[in-house]
């Protein structure tokens, strides 16, 4: 028996740790966990801000601010351009990953039009898609509500949907980005491409941090969070998000987001 005048707890296979030792453990491993979320914060700043700045200069050179560039010095700044895009959304990726698991994942709330978050994400894709000659169309039912939500977050899901089917689709292809009021309360979007699709045993994976389609590995880069990202976001509005392949080919993202109605 524990001695008198002291609270104990069993801990499995009958050992016995003191209330303040069990309290202390726990400080620790809350402790710990916080240093790894700051060293993780503090080195994503430390790669982001150096990285922005070698952004800029890059566009001061595609600006001709240092002279005339000729085709090919042209094609490698844009090239290095677009690496350094993709190396900054990483980064957002594992930061959004990192405040998630430490329950510190928030979206601020105001109405906007869904045509807000669709334009500033296609200004991230178009020069991708433009080089592959792929179409993307919107089509927004006329008097769509404003969602309720954050207009970056739901512009971060854009991007990473539309990014997805501009980056797997073949050339010549065609994206549309689907809007409409399923109910009083939701809106409902699709992100539609007529590209290779996914296997069907991966259809319920894809929403797994850091699973990757494997006919997709041996293609591209990166770490397969931009759908989990997704899933966290959509999911912090109240909606839920889910994919399937069409009949005629390509797969269709499906997701909801709350309608700023009034009811």
């Amino acid at each position: 028996a524990p001695p008198s005048g002291h609270n104990y707890l069993y801990c499995g296979a009958g050992r016995q740790i003191s209330a303040a030792s069990f309290i202390r453990n726990l400080s620790e491993g809350f402790r710990r966990a916080r240093a790894r979320t700051e060293l993780a914060a503090m080195l994503i700043h430390d790669i982001r801000s150096p990285l922005h700045s070698m952004l800029a200069y890059i566009e001061l050179l595609l600006n001709h601010n240092a002279g005339p560039l000729s085709d090919s010095q042209k094609n490698y700044l844009e090239k290095t351009m677009l690496l350094g895009d993709q190396t900054l959304k990483m980064l957002e990726d594992i930061n959004e990953v990192y405040k998630s698991e430490q329950h510190v994942f928030s979206v601020d709330k105001a109405p906007f039009p869904i045509s807000r978050s669709v334009d500033q994400a296609l200004l991230n894709v178009w020069a991708k898609a433009d080089q592959k000659h792929i179409t993307i169309r919107k089509e927004i039912q006329d008097g769509l509500p404003d969602i309720l939500g954050d207009v970056f977050q739901v512009q971060r899901v854009f991007m990473n949907l539309i990014g997805n089917a501009v980056k797997y689709c073949r050339d010549n292809s065609l994206v549309i980005i689907r809007a409409r009021q399923k109910s009083d309360r939701m809106a409902e979007v699709l992100v539609t491409d007529n590209g290779g699709g996914i296997p069907e045993e991966d259809l319920e994976q894809i929403f797994k941090k850091s699973f990757r389609v494997k006919q997709h590995e041996q293609q591209h880069s990166g770490y397969g969070l931009g759908l989990y990202i997704c899933k966290l976001i959509v999911k912090a509005h109240g909606g839920v998000i889910s994919a399937e392949n069409n009949p005629q080919g390509g797969v269709s993202f499906i997701f909801t987001l709350p309608l700023n109605n009034g009811k």
